[in-house]
Parts: C-alpha cells; structure tokens; sequence
C-alpha cells in the first residue's frame, strides 16, 4: 500500500529527525522529500528562498515519481504551516496513493528553540518565533482530508512511525 506523509512543523520541532527515523525503522520504500535538502541542491544554501518556485515544483515532481512505488511510503518534509496551505499543496497528489496521513508536530517553543541550534544550519530564533505566531494544529478540515492525522509531541515519535 503507496503511503503520503505530509509532515507540518516550524523549523526545527523535529521533521527531519521523524523522516530519518522513519527510514531506519521501514528500512526499505521510504522516499523523504525535503525542502530544506531541495533548495540546498537548487541554491547551495538550504536558508536561500530564492529558486522557490523551482524548489517546490521539484518537491511535488518528485512525490508524483516516488507515487509509482506501490509499496511506498513518500514523506513530504516541509513546513505545511496552515490547513489550507496543506490540503493545497496535496490535494492533486492524494489520488495517487492508497493513504495520505498528516503528522502534525506539536513541540514546545523552548524545546524547538533548544533543538534548532543544534542543527548543521540553524534558523534564526526570529524567524521561529514568527513561524509560532502563524502556525496553525489541526482543523476540522485536515481531520476529513487526510486518512490519519498524528500529533507528535515529541514523546510518541516511535508510536507513530510504528502506526505508518
């Protein structure tokens, strides 16, 4: 069964670390889509927004070619800040898969402002503090889009790669 895993979190709450722990634990048919390692290949700098518009077309090219796995699980690392902006961004590549799940990541400020800078490439503390000024848990509306939707909190990180 083809999974999409659309992950939504602010900088540095813990995404990456999900994706790669979802890929040990599967070990095999896990594609993880990352806007972060895409704009670093597109600019050279994974903080440059400025081939935004080439990176995220790539970003959904490639959950359309990762989609012909049908024992894959394509993961979907980016922010995915708000219920609109996820049910948009996803809604033409739903159908190409047999589920489509929603991992939301619910992790405290402090802890995320702890966890950013011990990332390679740190984001400034401004910029998450905005990101928690707009980002937006579930909605009605992501619950009946998406197949299943999870919080992680930081806790539960294994009970949910066991659940996808």
């Amino acid at each position: 069964m083809s999974k999409l895993v659309v992950l939504s979190g602010v900088p540095g709450s813990g995404k990456s670390y999900f994706s790669k722990a979802l890929r040990k634990k599967k070990t095999s048919h896990v594609y993880i889509i990352s806007s972060d390692a895409l704009r670093d290949l597109v600019t050279g700098n994974q903080q440059n927004l400025s081939e935004d518009k080439l990176m995220w077309k790539m970003f959904y090219e490639l959950a359309k070619v990762y989609s012909a796995d049908p024992n894959g699980i394509v993961v979907l690392d980016a922010t995915n800040r708000s219920t609109q902006y996820r049910i948009d961004s996803v809604k033409e590549l739903k159908p190409q898969f047999d589920e489509a799940d929603l991992v939301i990541f619910d992790i405290p400020k402090e802890v995320v402002l702890k966890q950013n800078l011990e990332r390679e490439f740190p984001v400034p503390e401004q910029v998450i503090e905005d990101y928690f000024s707009y980002f937006e848990l579930p909605k009605k509306e992501d619950y009946e889009f998406f197949t299943n939707v999870y919080i992680a909190t930081g806790d539960n990180i294994e009970e949910i790669i066991d659940l996808l």
